[in-house]
């Protein structure tokens, strides 16, 4: 998990940390990412840091995260904002849809790409070329030559 921490100014003071989430950015990689683990994850991460109220901000993933620890521990959450993203469960057929999306993903092996190589193999199952730049984003590629 990484970490930033800064201050709010100087009549406000707070601490901010920064989180990666599990399967996201240089953070733990695991098979399983439901939202309860995630939010235990926070909780533990906080813990760890001895940070007993939190106020949180997330998008999309994060959010439901941070509403899921919310619901969990409410006594230890001070402040919640949600960037983008309703308290509310996606459609049986969108979680089939994307679920089908994911399955082709990962039948893909992206062993010893670069980056652009990566992008071009995810971008032969999409039409809009920003959406296979997004997908391969949280990659971690070694020896990358980024062109």
């Amino acid at each position: 998990m990484n970490k930033g921490i800064g201050s709010g100014g100087p009549d406000h003071h707070r601490d901010i940390v920064l989180m990666d989430l599990r399967n996201h950015g240089e953070s733990d990689h695991h098979k399983s990412m439901t939202y309860l683990e995630m939010a235990e994850d926070l909780i533990r991460f906080a813990d760890a840091k001895h940070l007993e109220k939190l106020t949180l901000i997330g998008h999309n993933v994060g959010a439901k995260t941070a509403m899921m620890a919310a619901q969990m521990y409410p006594e230890r959450i001070a402040g919640l904002i949600s960037l983008d993203t309703a308290p509310v469960s996606s459609p049986l057929e969108a979680r089939k849809g994307t679920m089908g999306v994911i399955d082709q993903l990962l039948s893909i092996n992206l062993k010893g790409m670069t980056r652009k190589s990566a992008i071009d193999a995810v971008g032969q199952m999409f039409s809009d070329p920003g959406i296979a730049n997004f997908v391969t984003n949280n990659i971690v590629y070694e020896g990358e030559d980024d062109e």
